[in-house]
Order: structure tokens, then sequence, then C-alpha cells
């Protein structure tokens, strides 16, 4: 707490006033005295204060950075996935044109056993093999409805980390604000005590000689 100082008008006043006495003199001295150590002491305070400060700054700065970069990496990140999902769709688009193909030959051929029994066993064979083509691009098409399920969730946890970054960021920008406005707060103490110091120091450089 800063400690409570006389000023130089009212020292002033006492000591010409017609109630001064010479015996008062050393009391005034010593009151001065005081006052010039006060100042320094309220003088190291601030100056430590803005020391502490700028400290605090140049470390949110640091967090700003990481956060900036961080955010580069996910952008990074976010492109290189959706690529993989326009690849992913274009696979499973062949593969649904293939099982359609397919589903369609075997109706057709299906129909044909029918009709046309001198082929059966050559159509039979054709069923069998498209019934195995199908099987085999379903269990395909099932592996790419997972890689898209996978693909959904790592999406999403980019997007949440996205958020959370962005949450940071806004933190850091508001303790830097703040941190800048304590600095030019203790700024404006630092340079108020360094008047009053000199002050003082002149004040009981005049008056210390009447001790004597």
């Amino acid at each position: 707490m800063k400690r409570q100082l006389i000023t130089a008008l009212a020292l002033t006043m006492m000591i010409s006033g017609t109630a001064f006495a010479k015996t008062n003199v050393p009391g005034k001295i010593e009151q001065l005295k005081e006052n010039k150590e006060a100042s320094k002491e309220n003088l190291k305070q601030y100056e430590d204060n803005l020391k502490t400060v700028n400290g605090n700054i140049v470390e949110t700065e640091r967090a700003l950075k990481a956060l900036d970069k961080q955010k580069q990496a996910l952008a990074k990140q976010t492109s290189e996935t959706s690529k993989g999902k326009q690849s992913v769709d274009q696979v499973k688009g062949q593969i649904d044109g293939y099982m359609k193909t397919e589903q369609t030959k075997l109706d057709v051929e299906k129909k044909q056993i029918e009709e046309l029994r001198k082929a059966l066993a050559q159509l039979e064979a054709n069923v069998q093999k498209r019934e195995q083509n199908i099987a085999e691009y379903q269990a395909k098409n099932a592996k790419v409805d997972t890689e898209l399920a996978s693909w959904s969730e790592r999406n999403q946890s980019i997007i949440e980390l996205e958020q959370a970054l962005i949450q940071k960021e806004s933190q850091a920008k508001a303790d830097q604000k703040r941190l800048t406005e304590k600095k030019v707060a203790y700024q404006a103490e630092v340079e108020k005590w360094k008047k009053q110091v000199r002050v003082s120091e002149r004040m009981y450089e005049s008056f210390s000689g009447l001790k004597d």
C-alpha cells in the first residue's frame, strides 16, 4: 500500500506560518525524509509491476504464435481429408455402377434361362458368376461405408479442435489486451512516482540544513 505524503505546498505553508516554531524543524525534516523514502518505495513497486506485466505480454504473444501454427496445421489436415473423401466417393460411385450393371445382366440372364432351356447350363453358370461378383462388390461397398463413417468421425474431431483453438485464441487476445492496459497504467504510475521522488529529494535537500 502506498505511504501517505505531505505535499510541498502544505510544508511550505507550515514553514512560512507565524505559528511555525524552530523546535518543529527537525520533525518536519524527518517528515520530508520519510516522504522521499516512501516515494522511492512506490517507484520500485510500480517498476516491479511493469516488469511483471511485460513478461506476461511476451508469454501471451508466444501463445498466440503457437495457436496460429496449430490452426495452419489443422487447415492443411482438413484439406487433405477432404481430398481423401472425394477419392472414396469416386470409388463408391464406380462400385455402385458395377453393381447396377451386374444386376441388370443378372435379370436379363435369369429371363433367358426360362426362355432358352438349351442354354440353361451356360446361363446358370453366368448367374452364379454374377451373384459372386455382386457379393464381392457388396463386401467392398461395406468396407467403403466403414471408411466413410471413420472419415465422418475424424472430420467431427477436426471441427471440435478448430473450435477449441478459436476459443483459446480469443482468450489469449483478451489477456493480451488486459495486460497491455495494465502496462499503460503502471507506466503512468512509474512516471508519476519518478516525479514525486525528485520533488521529495529536492525538498529534503532544501530543508535538511535547517537541523543546524
